[in-house]
């Protein structure tokens, strides 16, 4: 048997430190069927909040076709240690959890962009392809069916 290249892992990524900054980054949104559908500019500003020790941070998604979307997210400690998250809009507790090299949320928001009044299920995932470059992928579901995806990068401006 010949030598094995050892391969290092890479950190996994952390929403807390990540977006401690800002960043910019694009992204493309595809129908169920995979056509493209719009793509979007992104940007965050976030900042720490000492008085409640939690990373606070707006995104903002600016559509080629016009249409903006902001949220404004809290990532804070849970009573575990483990860093949740929260947003005004989403109308269920953010699940957030580390997946290998992985960072994976999961929450719902009724409305969004052309949701309407429909509540989707997102299902999001962080991969740290270099320390100031973040691949995100997001998938939106409806009662379990995958109706579109967005393919997404942001880049730290720090």
């Amino acid at each position: 048997m010949g030598p094995q290249a050892r391969v290092t892992p890479r950190p996994a990524f952390q929403p807390d430190h990540f977006f401690l900054s800002r960043t910019e980054g694009r992204g493309l949104v595809r129908d169920l069927t995979g056509r493209l559908i719009d793509r979007c500019a992104i940007s965050t500003e976030g900042a720490w909040d000492h008085a409640h020790g939690a990373l606070r941070f707006d995104e903002t998604f600016t559509y080629d076709d016009g249409l903006v979307d902001v949220l404004h997210w809290t990532f804070a400690p849970d009573a575990r240690g483990r860093m949740s998250a929260s947003e005004a809009n989403v109308t269920a507790p953010v699940r957030g959890w580390t997946d290998g090299e992985d960072y994976r949320l999961r929450f719902k928001r009724r409305g969004g962009p052309r949701a309407g009044k429909l509540e989707l299920t997102y299902q999001v995932r962080f991969t740290l392809m270099q320390p100031d470059l973040a691949l995100k992928l997001v998938r939106l579901k409806l009662f379990g069916i995958t109706l579109g995806e967005m393919t997404a990068f942001h880049r730290r401006l720090d």
